[in-house]
């Protein structure tokens, strides 16, 4: 597996945008229980939702606010997190479900994208890996199958299906055990949030 430091670097110059700017143009990765004040930052509003321990809404907030790049990183960092004492022998659908969604990360071209695809319908969209490789065919281009019409994706609908396979990977017999994992996956998109190389004007749009 990749790094995280080959995505993820310092970059305190970074200004965070309005949050309500992030919810509006993300709108699909919402709802979001608890709205951000109309002068509150996306780090400040972001912050909140972890301490007021919103847990769910701060994943989603997180995948919106990253961008489709940043937030398909993230989910797979959450997704390996979760395989990492069983990993996925080679050939397996949920591995290359994961190769596929890190091939875009890496790479963001059109096959790639559609390749993403291929590999989470296998798995299931219903799967931690096959929600972040959904996330990935979903981030950019069209929807629609190869030489139709071009359809966009309905904007946040990258991030949503990205916090999915967070909120997936955070399963666990008990509330308590969950809530900690997902405070450990927001910890790690606190952590991408400082700064990306993937970071460029709009990424989080």
């Amino acid at each position: 597996m990749p790094p995280a430091s080959a995505i993820a670097e310092v970059d305190s110059s970074t200004v965070a945008p309005p949050a309500q700017d992030v919810c509006v143009a993300a709108a699909a990765a919402g709802p979001w229980t608890t709205r951000p004040d109309s002068n509150e930052t996306a780090d400040a509003y972001f912050s909140r939702l972890v301490e007021t321990n919103q847990l769910e809404d701060a994943t989603r907030f997180a995948a919106a606010y990253l961008g489709p790049r940043r937030a398909v990183w993230w989910a797979l960092l959450c997704v390996w997190n979760l395989l990492r004492l069983s990993p996925p022998l080679e050939g397996d659908a949920t591995a290359a479900a994961i190769d596929a969604a890190v091939a875009w990360v890496f790479d963001p071209t059109e096959s790639k994208r559609r390749t993403a695809q291929a590999a989470a319908e296998t798995v299931g969209f219903d799967t931690p890996a096959g929600a972040a490789a959904t996330a990935a065919f979903w981030a950019e281009g069209s929807i629609s199958l190869p030489g139709q019409p071009e359809v966009p994706p309905p904007p946040g609908v990258a991030a949503k299906a990205a916090a999915n396979a967070v909120l997936m990977a955070a399963a666990a017999p008990s509330t308590a055990e969950r809530d900690a994992v997902l405070r450990q996956s927001l910890r790690i998109a606190a952590e991408i949030l400082r700064g990306s190389s993937l970071s460029t004007e709009g990424d989080w749009k």
